[in-house]
């Protein structure tokens, strides 16, 4: 006799899904933990490093972000095929992925080298920035390989529900990158004090630690008939993998080109604008923890679910993270939204940087519940190998609707940073409603991978 499904709400699901989520949440905090620190030190420097290195992060983002789509396509199809029991080929999709990563990346990492000086011309007007965040810039992307390899063990590792490794990855890599950013951003034991540069090197020796850690571990956990050789290439892994990673690629690349527009329509409002627009990111990075780690778990549980032929569980699942990420955001934004002044003086002590971000930080804690809630029912959607509908909803309220506002706002009738995020909220309630309405379709369930 089959036992009845526990309701979404109860302690069975939240215990499973903290299971999955608590190391995927562990390991993510140390990654905003660093980014935190290393905004704190960089912003010693200066508001012209700080802003450089602010805009050099979201290019990075953009950079990586053609790759990174690989991450959530290896997790989903990963996940797929332990719910079906097909063990021997957990491995499939992540051999595959990686010889995707370093086919395309290697020709796209010397491409992007040639174009980084172009590419910061369009971004910023500011001498000193545009130098700061060239040189930084060049030496992040000598990893873009390994970056989008990364990217490809988190999928993977998660979807094997095995998020302990990933966490033990992150907690490894973070340490070493934070004590190498002190050591060379500032000089000390020796080494030059390279400023923003040091930033950026400490990170590119950190991230590829980290690959050769990811790689040992697949290697400890293989299973029997686990082999790296290309005649592990298969074309139906190869095919799901671009059906739900190119849509990913273009969603999370679209998503990355819009903040980097958004740091440069802030720009137009004044360099102190660009430097608060870097420590509010930053800041919601923090805020949008939980619900990541959550989302990510959600990915495993949909494709799980699924591939054992029960889309009923698969909404149940939705509706349980979905329920943790909103309560658990409504805390943490209310309590940065209490205390605006106090967090923006933990990253600069720039008077005029910190009276223009207060209001925009009090918005931003009081939106959390919406991020939250976009966040779980964007990664839902791609458990589901719905990775189009998400590339759809996501390109058309960001570029159709926040930018457009925003550039609006400030060069037709002179808005300021407030301004800025006023559109922002709008536009998370508008993604929110977006995949509500997609969610109750249900075509998200009917993907075959």
């Amino acid at each position: 006799m089959n036992q009845r499904a526990a309701p979404a709400l109860s302690g069975e699901r939240f215990r499973a899904v903290f299971r999955l989520a608590l190391p995927i949440i562990a390991g993510m905090g140390s990654q905003n933990l660093l980014n935190l620190v290393d905004t704190a030190m960089v912003g010693s420097l200066g508001t012209a490093s700080l802003a450089a290195v602010g805009i050099s992060s979201m290019a990075v983002w953009v950079i990586t972000s053609v790759l990174q789509g690989l991450g959530p396509a290896v997790q989903a199809v990963t996940a797929r095929r332990l719910g079906e029991g097909k063990i021997e080929r957990l491995h499939q999709a992540m051999v595959n992925a990686g010889y995707l990563v370093i086919l395309v990346g290697i020709p796209y990492t010397w491409l992007l080298l040639e174009l980084v000086p172009v590419i910061f011309g369009l971004l910023t007007t500011n001498r000193e920035i545009f130098a700061i965040g060239v040189s930084y810039t060049n030496i992040r992307l000598y990893t873009v390989v390994i970056i989008g390899v990364n990217f490809c063990f988190r999928g993977y590792f998660n979807g094997r529900k095995q998020s302990i490794l990933y966490m033990q990855t992150l907690l490894l890599m973070h340490p070493i990158n934070m004590v190498l950013n002190f050591l060379l951003i500032f000089g000390h034991l020796g080494l030059p004090a390279m400023g923003a540069d040091g930033a950026a090197l400490g990170t590119a020796i950190a991230t590829t630690l980290g690959c050769l850690n990811y790689i040992r571990l697949m290697l400890k956990h293989r299973n029997k008939s686990f082999s790296m050789s290309p005649r592990e290439l298969s074309t139906r892994t190869m095919g799901a993998l671009v059906r739900i990673g190119l849509p990913s690629c273009v969603q999370i690349l679209s998503l990355a080109l819009g903040y980097l527009v958004f740091f440069r329509i802030a720009e137009l409002v004044g360099p102190e604008a660009l430097a608060a627009t870097n420590v509010l990111i930053n800041l919601n990075l923090v805020c949008i923890l939980v619900s990541l780690g959550l989302g990510i778990a959600t990915i495993t549980l949909v494709g799980n679910a699924l591939g054992e032929g029960k889309p009923a569980e698969a909404r149940q699942w939705v509706k349980s993270t979905a329920f943790i990420a909103c309560t658990g955001m409504a805390v943490i934004g209310s309590i940065l939204a209490a205390f605006p002044t106090t967090w923006l003086t933990l990253f600069t002590r720039e008077e005029a940087v910190i009276s223009i971000a207060v209001i925009p930080l009090v918005l931003m804690g009081l939106s959390q519940v919406l991020d939250a809630a976009g966040i779980i029912l964007s990664h839902a959607h791609l458990g589901g190998g719905a990775s189009k509908t998400v590339m759809i909803i996501s390109f058309v309220n960001q570029w159709l609707i926040l930018l457009p506002a925003c550039y609006i706002w400030v060069t037709w009738f002179q808005g300021e940073l407030l301004q800025l995020w006023i559109c922002m909220v709008i536009y998370r309630l508008l993604q929110v409603v977006s995949y509500l309405i997609s969610i109750r379709r249900g075509g998200w369930l009917k993907v075959a991978l």
